[in-house]
């Protein structure tokens, strides 16, 4: 009687420690060397190849790696092809990935300039993600904590980067979350600071107004140096996204009395000095790059010249002239 109790007791602790090791194992946290996001896996690929494949590229303990894939019973089931590991975060993330058929896969491409709630409904549509749900989180201070951004910041506004991902359809609207937030990490690692005054966030929400102003980066970069001089001198960035924003659908045109109807509006920059409280979208690299290395120039204005660019003044009455011009041009 005894020796059942005391051998029904070391099942216990041996099933105990297996669920463990399985959930730790599975937690371990992936890293990949500089500059190696896509790692591909050859065709015909065994256990044993494939794990010294990772070892060379990853962080990942081929011993262990072979573990975690007896554990989950995918020994032989690795799928070959070429991996982005930008958004595999763990090894459970690593072994579903590899393991996965096609079917279980979902690519999803955000445009750059696209706002929380419109990600929030990209991804209704591509993964049927739950809008509210979605919404929420990226309001949840406990979320944006564990999210490591190192800003004070109370929505993820501006952070959810825009890139073309390939998801698993078992994620939720947590996981697909933090793969866009580690993408923004990784992306600005490699971004050279300058010498920019201006805090991460604040860069950030200059980079969302940059974004939404243009499409080229030529023309990125200058429109960065017109609102830094503006910022410096401490004059208005007058900037029409920023009004944009505050509306329930996007105007090809704003009229003054979108300006009018919402001055009390901390981001109506017509009525306001500074930047507005947050971004007013998610930027993409070159926007980013842009507000942080803007060029050394005398421009305090700019206009849309009807093709996509700018053109750009250093006073007033150049700029009145050229809005005439273009207005006359295009009447």
């Amino acid at each position: 009687m005894l020796k059942n109790k005391n051998l029904g007791l070391i099942i216990i602790v041996l099933l105990f420690s297996f669920i463990f090791l399985y959930g730790s194992l599975l937690s371990k946290k992936i890293e990949v060397n500089e500059n190696l996001w896509t790692i591909a896996i050859p065709q015909n690929s065994g256990l044993s190849r494939v794990s010294t494949i990772l070892s060379q590229n990853t962080n990942v303990n081929p011993f262990l790696f072979k573990i975690a894939m007896y554990m989950t019973f995918n020994q032989n089931n690795i799928k070959y092809g070429r991996y982005d590991f930008r958004y595999i975060n763990n090894m459970r993330d690593l072994v579903y990935t590899i393991t996965s058929s096609s079917s279980m896969k979902v690519k999803v491409t955000i445009p750059e300039g696209l706002r929380m709630q419109e990600i929030a409904l990209l991804f209704e549509k591509t993964m049927n993600l739950d809008v509210e749900k979605f919404m929420y989180l990226c309001y949840d201070e406990k979320l944006i904590n564990s999210l490591n951004i190192k800003e004070n910041i109370n929505n993820l506004e501006g952070f959810l980067y825009p890139d073309t991902y390939i998801f698993l359809k078992t994620y939720n609207e947590k996981d697909v979350i933090k793969i866009l937030i580690e993408n923004f990490k990784n992306k600005f690692n490699f971004v050279d600071v300058g010498d920019s005054d201006l805090s991460l966030y604040d860069n950030i929400i200059l980079a969302s107004i940059i974004q939404a102003e243009s499409k080229f980066r030529a023309d990125m970069d200058t429109i960065s140096s017109v609102f830094h001089n503006r910022l410096r001198s401490n004059e208005k960035l007058e900037a029409d996204p920023t009004i944009q924003y505050l509306l329930p659908a996007r105007k090809k045109r704003l009229m003054y009395k979108d300006i009018e109807e919402y001055k009390n509006s901390p981001y109506n920059t017509y009525k306001n000095k500074g930047l507005p409280p947050t971004p007013i979208n998610s930027p993409g690299i070159e926007a980013i790059s842009a507000a942080l290395n803007p060029p050394k120039t005398n421009y305090k204005f700019f206009v849309a010249n009807g093709k996509g660019t700018h053109i750009f003044n250093t006073t007033i009455r150049g700029h009145n002239k050229s809005k005439n011009n273009v207005f006359r041009k295009f009447k």
